[in-house]
């Protein structure tokens, strides 16, 4: 390779970007899965268990599924191949905050020289993180250099927001995520609350009474972002309500441009099922 042609950039993700396979194979994406355990059986996320197929099992079980990050070799493994035809590499991966995946892709990454593998702490999750991904994966596309992507990367995280509500608090609140007082509240009173990802930990953002009235609000919130780069409407297998919230969205955003997120297995066993929400990457200013 001569000096003045840039290397290639590939990128490396994890399961929790909700990536499809089909869509990670035409991007030249390359996935590394958390593992999911239902009953007695774990599973590679996205890899041995599809979303569907993830939430049919869910309601027959007796405790709810677990989840873990990939082991450190995993990475080790996707960089390795990555960078073996002398490309760099940057990978992106849900917040350190949620899960301690970006740990391990950190830890890989000092197995190998100095500045060919770009790990970063997206401090976003599932859609939000797919944005990410998929941004980084056009720029490379369009020969970008490693630390250009980066840049762009970070600037691109500045301008992300995560909107979600949650069908039921009993996922979220038995992962942990919220305090057992909150939960008991939220069950008797029948609230859907809606949370945010701020700073990479999730946070409330606000309780509605009715689903239809969440999906309002973040309607709402979504119109209040002004002009937008990326529009992500997620759902965990509820996809007629993920077409009326992409409905209600098409006055500030191309329908046709709204890309349609099918929330994982991993992510989905913390959230729960019928959980909804919208990413979106605001325009520069």
């Amino acid at each position: 390779m001569t000096a003045n042609v840039k290397p290639l950039v590939k990128v490396v993700t994890d399961s929790t970007s909700d990536i499809t396979l089909d869509m990670a194979a035409r991007h030249h994406i390359k996935i590394v899965p958390l593992t999911v355990t239902m009953g007695n059986k774990s599973f590679k996320d996205g890899y041995e268990i599809t979303p569907r197929e993830f939430y049919a099992k869910l309601p027959g079980l007796k405790n709810l599924p677990t989840t873990s990050q990939p082991a450190v070799p995993l990475f080790e493994e996707a960089y390795r191949e990555a960078l073996a035809d002398g490309s760099n590499v940057i990978s992106l991966h849900i917040s350190a905050k949620l899960s301690g995946t970006f740990n391990s892709a950190s830890l890989a990454a000092q197995s190998f020289p100095t500045g060919r593998v770009c790990v970063i702490d997206s401090q976003e999750v599932s859609g939000a993180l797919g944005m990410l991904v998929l941004s980084a994966a056009e720029m490379s596309h369009k020969g970008f250099a490693l630390d250009e992507i980066e840049r762009e990367i970070k600037s691109m995280m500045e301008r992300t927001v995560l909107l979600a509500t949650a069908d039921t608090l009993e996922y979220l609140h038995k992962g942990g995520r919220i305090g057992g007082l909150r939960s008991l509240f939220g069950t008797i009173l029948s609230i859907k609350p809606i949370f945010q990802i701020k700073n990479g930990e999730l946070s409330q953002y606000q309780n509605v009474r009715t689903k239809r009235k969440a999906l309002e609000r973040i309607a709402e919130f979504a119109k209040g972002l002004g002009k937008l780069e990326k529009l992500t409407v997620m759902h965990a297998d509820s996809p007629d309500e993920a077409g009326e919230l992409a409905n209600l969205l098409a006055p500030i955003f191309p329908l046709k441009d709204i890309y349609v997120s099918y929330i994982g297995p991993v992510v989905g066993a913390h959230a729960g099922p019928k959980t909804l929400g919208i990413c979106a990457i605001k325009a520069k200013p």
